[in-house]
């Protein structure tokens, strides 16, 4: 008698991408507030790349990570920051990789607010949920909640 077939193969085992990722930023964000790097990286993947303002360059693994933590001055906005919240965030899937995008709102000790729109991809293996690239456009001037905009088709000054 023939062997049967192998199950065709499916997502991971662990949680969906929908209910793990938006509470993973709520620890990240936590984490980044704190000051803890430790917690915060146990959710990028090794090789994970990154856009981060106000880096030109494509950063590769926590190595480029590190090199650009290296970089920043003390008085940076990511070191100063007192308040980060992330708004109007959807979470999409398909089997082990999800797609995640939010905007983000930082509180800086000067009073000053940052905007920004963040995308991030994930990927799902034996351990968990884990962020394989990660991309924040900073919007400089932009207040939140954004200002209505005119609906399609309607007649504009």
């Amino acid at each position: 008698m023939p062997a049967a077939p192998d199950p065709a193969p499916g997502p991971a085992p662990g949680p969906r991408a929908e209910d793990f990722i938006p509470a993973a930023f709520d620890r990240i964000y936590a984490a980044f507030l704190a000051g803890d790097t430790a917690t915060l990286d146990s959710y990028l993947d090794d090789d994970i790349t990154i856009w981060i303002p106000p880096e030109p360059q494509l950063s590769f693994g926590k190595t480029g990570l590190n090199a650009i933590r290296s970089r920043r001055p003390a008085d940076s906005g990511v070191n100063t920051a007192t308040s980060v919240a992330a708004h109007d965030m959807i979470v999409d899937s398909h089997e082990d990789v999800a797609w995640e995008r939010h905007v983000l709102v930082v509180e800086l000790a000067d009073g000053e607010t940052e905007v920004m729109r963040c995308t991030s991809v994930w990927r799902r293996d034996g351990s968990g949920w884990l962020q394989v690239h990660s991309h924040e456009d900073l919007l400089p001037g932009v207040g939140y909640p954004f200002a209505a905009l005119t609906p399609a088709g309607s007649a504009s000054a």
